[in-house]
C-alpha cells in the first residue's frame, strides 16, 4: 500500500474531500436538464446523471491510488458532455456534437461567473469524449472513462443501452438499420475504444494489457455477437 501525504485541491482542501457528491448543484442541474431531450433513447439527462454516478466511483478510486482529479472539472464536463445532443449541430456552425456541447458548458458557466481557466480545462474535458478526442489529464481520462462506464455493465444493460442507441440512431437518421449490421457497427466502434486504454486508475489498465474493464467490455461484446 501507497501512503500519500493529503495534499490540498485549489477549491476542496485535502484529498478526502474530492468527490461529486459533495459538490452537485440541484439549480445548476435543474437549468443543464434543459438542454437535454428526454426523446432521446440514450443520450439524455439520465445519461448524463449515469455518467456522473460512474465518476464518484473513478474519483474514489483515483483517492485510493494516489491520482490527484479535480472533481469540479469532472462533474461539470459530465454535466454538459451530451448537452444538446438532440439539435442539429452543424446548423449553429460546430464540426461535432461534443463541440457544441462544450460550447453550451462555456457560455453557461461564464453566466455562472466560472473562473476562465476552469471553464477552458471543462471544454477540453468534453472534447475527450469525442470519438478520436484525446485525454491526457487525469480529469480527461476520468471524463471519457465515466462515459464509456456502460460498455462494463452486466450484460442485460449493455444490450438495452445497444438498443436504446440504435433506436436513437435511426431516428436521428432516418434509418432503419438491420440488427445484424447494428453489431457490425457496435463491434467496429467498441474495438476502436478498447484499442485506446485509458491509463488512468488500474481498472482501466495494467501492465498485462488487459483490465477488468477491458475484460468486462469484450465479454459483453462477445455475447452480443452471438446474435449477428
Amino acid at each position: 500500500m501507497r501512503l500519500h501525504k493529503a495534499r490540498k485541491s485549489e477549491a476542496f482542501g485535502t484529498v478526502t474531500d474530492w468527490n461529486i457528491s459533495s459538490i452537485r448543484d440541484a439549480g445548476l442541474e435543474a437549468v443543464v436538464s434543459t438542454l437535454y431531450s428526454d426523446a432521446l433513447p440514450y443520450h439524455n439527462f439520465a445519461h448524463a446523471q449515469d455518467t456522473l454516478a460512474a465518476a464518484e466511483t473513478i474519483i474514489r478510486h483515483c483517492m485510493r491510488e494516489g491520482i490527484r482529479v479535480d472533481p469540479l472539472v469532472v462533474y461539470y464536463g459530465l454535466l454538459f458532455h451530451d448537452a444538446g445532443y438532440h439539435e442539429n449541430h452543424r446548423r449553429f456552425g460546430f464540426a461535432s456534437k461534443e463541440a457544441y456541447s462544450a460550447d453550451l458548458a462555456a457560455r453557461h458557466l461564464r453566466a455562472r461567473k466560472v473562473p476562465p481557466a476552469l471553464v477552458k480545462k471543462v471544454v477540453a474535458a468534453i472534447m475527450s469524449t469525442h470519438r478520436d478526442g484525446t485525454f491526457v489529464t487525469a480529469e480527461q481520462k476520468a471524463v471519457r472513462a465515466a462515459d464509456l462506464s456502460g460498455l462494463a455493465a452486466d450484460y442485460p444493460r449493455f444490450r438495452t443501452n445497444t438498443l436504446r442507441l440504435k433506436e436513437e440512431f435511426d431516428r436521428l437518421n432516418g434509418t432503419d438499420t438491420p440488427w445484424s449490421e447494428w453489431i457490425r457497427k457496435v463491434t467496429e466502434t467498441i474495438s476502436f475504444y478498447l484499442a485506446q486504454e485509458i491509463r488512468l486508475t488500474s481498472y482501466f489498465a495494467n501492465p498485462q494489457g488487459e483490465s477488468a474493464f477491458h475484460a468486462a467490455v469484450s465479454a459483453n461484446l462477445a455475447e452480443l455477437q452471438k446474435e449477428a
